[in-house]
């Protein structure tokens, strides 16, 4: 199958790569079929891009790469791929990320989900901040 999206232009997608998610996003109902597109530009992000509404692209992380193993733990479920949504920032915050809605992919069944956890001490609004460059440091 072969679908255009403004950001990635031609996609091309086996069937067994689209992910139904029955419930859709939050926010994005009218969404239940997914791709998982990697960009190597964006990395370490992926995107969420729509089969129905191509236009659609969502931008998601693995929350192992901002987060430490005890929180992770909270998130992350077996047998599955777990991402959160990212939301670019601005000033001093380069993302939000939503890790108390996290988004399971089980690969097996090709079926996602979009889940609340009960624990609020995960928030829907965790920032990653602007790293700034040392100033002082030069290369040759």
């Amino acid at each position: 199958m072969k679908f255009v999206n403004g950001k990635f232009g031609e996609i091309s997608c086996t069937e067994e790569q689209v992910m139904r998610f029955p419930d859709g996003l939050l926010g994005r109902k009218d969404c239940t079929q997914f791709v998982v597109v990697d960009d190597e530009v964006s990395s370490p992000f992926q995107w969420l891009v729509s089969v129905e509404d191509p236009a659609v692209a969502i931008s998601v992380l693995d929350p192992a790469v901002v987060l430490d193993g005890n929180a992770t733990d909270q998130v992350l479920t077996e047998g599955t791929t777990t991402f959160v949504i990212a939301t670019a920032g601005e000033g001093g915050i380069a993302w939000w990320l939503d890790l108390r809605h996290p988004i399971l992919i089980r690969h097996s069944v090709r079926m996602g989900e979009q889940v609340t956890l009960d624990d609020t001490a995960l928030p829907d609004r965790f920032p990653i901040e602007v790293q700034e460059a040392d100033q002082g440091a030069r290369s040759c």
